[in-house]
């Protein structure tokens, strides 16, 4: 997908585990050297895993679009011819399996202190509320794409008849082209993060044609 491949300096690849401490160098320790006392086992302590990075809603606050109402729009057809040839896939292809990494229940978002509207329209077509939750951070989750290691916020709704109980929110990003966002949205954590290539993804209402154009295009 383009708009997270201009991501990936964001999250940067982790190194392949050092396995080498067994093979250092053949030196003679030192005569008077004597072999390490360990510490009793009622004085040896854990290290505490550290705290997951408190987050807030601010981060998104806002309206946003949903970038797979634009899919269709005519003045795209290029831009699946362009990102299509660097894929090797016929433009048909190369659409269809962007529609189905984009594919949403709704087609909007208002975000506002800790609650967040989910529309059936773009903010300013005066859309209708589909559901409508306050949310409070629950955790971060470290995942794996394409090589490299991206992190989702996840929040969950305070109201236990919400729609979307639970939300999966990646920092926003691509500011130098498309401002966007990525999130995910369901019932159950493990399967939320089984969905490896599924990324809804949410522009700026002032977003540009070129600038989804150009995210296209790759």
């Amino acid at each position: 997908m383009t708009g997270l491949k201009k991501v990936l300096g964001i999250g940067a690849a982790f190194a392949l585990a050092v396995a080498l401490g067994g093979c250092a160098g053949h030196s003679e320790p030192k005569k008077a050297e004597q072999p390490a006392q360990k510490a009793p086992a009622a004085q040896v302590q854990k290290k505490a895993e550290a705290p997951a990075q408190k987050v807030s809603l601010d981060k998104w606050a806002g309206e946003w679009n949903g970038i797979h109402k634009y899919l269709d729009k005519p003045e795209l057809k290029q831009s699946f011819e362009q990102g299509a040839k660097k894929k090797n896939m016929t433009p048909e292809a190369f659409k269809k399996d962007l529609m189905e990494r984009r594919k949403c229940e709704f087609n909007g978002l208002r975000i506002k202190g800790s609650t967040i509207e989910f529309l059936d329209g773009f903010p300013k077509d005066n859309p209708k509320t589909i559901s409508k939750a306050t949310y409070e951070f629950s955790e971060n989750k470290k995942f794996s794409y394409g090589g490299h290691q991206y992190e989702w916020d996840i929040f969950k709704a305070k109201e236990s008849n919400a729609k979307y109980p639970i939300l999966f929110l990646m920092p926003i990003h691509g500011e130098e082209g498309l401002t966007h966002f990525h999130m995910r949205y369901g019932s159950s954590i493990d399967d939320m993060l089984k969905q490896e290539r599924w990324f809804p993804a949410f522009i700026k209402p002032d977003s540009t044609m070129s600038q989804i154009q150009g995210e296209i295009a790759g």
